[in-house]
């Protein structure tokens, strides 16, 4: 009698069960209590999770290293804060709706055949928006980090040794997070790209293991915001170029439209526009009457007439300007006597003058 009252006493103050490495297959010979808080399943042989009902107080609970395929049956643990199921074989996390306080989730290096990928349920994650804090994907072979982008709340995230090739895969999400502190990409081929510090340092203060500066963070955050700000300049300006361009354009084809269409006051169709005159160029040509050309002098006999008479009358002008020059120590230029102190032009100009002044032959 005093035996069953200590074992009575004893099971009361449990808290914490001790059932890993057990070999357990299922989850079916476990007393619950309500003061358990802690339940240690990892290493054994388990397939699916069930029979968890009664624990309702349970706030942590250890799966790992298992034979477990899918996440169910936990809807039950309304005060289940962490959960860890890394080193099984889960193709996708869900049903993890109704647990409001579940702040942590270890779901790390599942072993999945070579054609299988890991896949995160859209629904599931939007109802974990709001109060998850620390998540761990290592190892899942993921290639980017889209589905993450509603976690809002999320503290920690794990995700080393992942396939994410640039940062293009991972920085749009990381933006994102606005609540993140700590961020472990180490073995991602994203480390290797030259911007992966410039935009992935603004969003942790603990990266890959090391601490970033608030300093450092305040001065990418400052440098991030200009770059975007000259980015966005640069785009409006070239809207505006061609939103101008396009207008002129417009403008230009509807002149000449109109031009073709309607000449001094009647109408033509378009198909003769080509074979009229604009109405511009026939305004000019009221306004200012073109002249006629002077007729060519093609004769040879005129020609070396003209010649004869240019060569006569520009030796008696430079006699005559030699004689001037003699008698008054001056030259003559354009009708003047010119001091002989006083440059003047030179005789090939002077020449040129003379046979520009001579009378023209109609």
């Amino acid at each position: 009698m005093k035996h069953k009252k200590l074992t009575k006493k004893a099971s009361s103050n449990l808290t914490h069960i001790y059932l890993n490495d057990k070999n357990i297959t299922q989850i079916t010979s476990i007393y619950p209590t309500k003061r358990i808080l802690v339940l240690y399943l990892h290493n054994n042989q388990i397939s699916r999770i069930e029979k968890l009902n009664a624990f309702t107080h349970l706030t942590h609970l250890y799966l790992q290293w298992n034979n477990i395929r899918k996440v169910e049956n936990l809807d039950s643990l309304k005060n289940l804060k962490q959960l860890y199921l890394g080193y099984n074989k889960i193709t996708k996390l869900e049903n993890l709706g109704n647990l409001k306080k579940l702040e942590q989730i270890h779901i790390e290096r599942q072993l999945l055949d070579g054609a299988q990928r890991f896949e995160f349920d859209e629904e599931c994650m939007k109802s974990l928006a709001n109060h998850l804090k620390v998540l761990n994907i290592k190892k899942l072979k993921l290639t980017h980090m889209t589905p993450l982008e509603p976690l809002w709340k999320l503290e920690v995230l794990l995700a080393t040794e992942n396939n994410f090739k640039s940062t293009e895969d991972i920085a749009p999400v990381i933006s994102a997070l606005y609540s993140l502190r700590v961020l472990d990409l180490q073995g991602c081929l994203a480390q290797k790209d030259v911007h992966y510090r410039e935009k992935v340092t603004a969003a942790a203060v603990l990266l890959d293991g090391k601490m970033i500066s608030q300093s450092t963070r305040n001065f990418i955050k400052n440098f991030q915001t200009i770059k975007q700000e000259k980015k966005r300049r640069t785009l409006a300006a070239n809207g505006e170029e061609k939103a101008k361009t396009a207008d002129n354009s417009k403008a230009s084809l509807e002149s000449s439209f109109s031009e073709s269409m309607s000449i001094g006051g009647s109408h033509f169709p378009v198909a003769s526009s080509l074979f009229q005159v604009s109405q511009r160029r026939a305004a000019a040509a009221a306004a200012c009457p073109r002249i006629p050309r002077k007729p060519v002098i093609r004769s040879p006999v005129l020609l070396k007439t003209m010649s004869a008479h240019f060569g006569d009358e520009h030796q008696l002008r430079g006699a005559e300007l030699k004689e001037l020059s003699e008698n008054t120590n001056g030259v003559m230029l354009q009708g003047k006597v010119m001091k002989a102190e006083v440059p003047v032009f030179k005789e090939k100009i002077r020449v040129q003058r003379k046979v520009q002044s001579l009378p023209s032959i109609d």
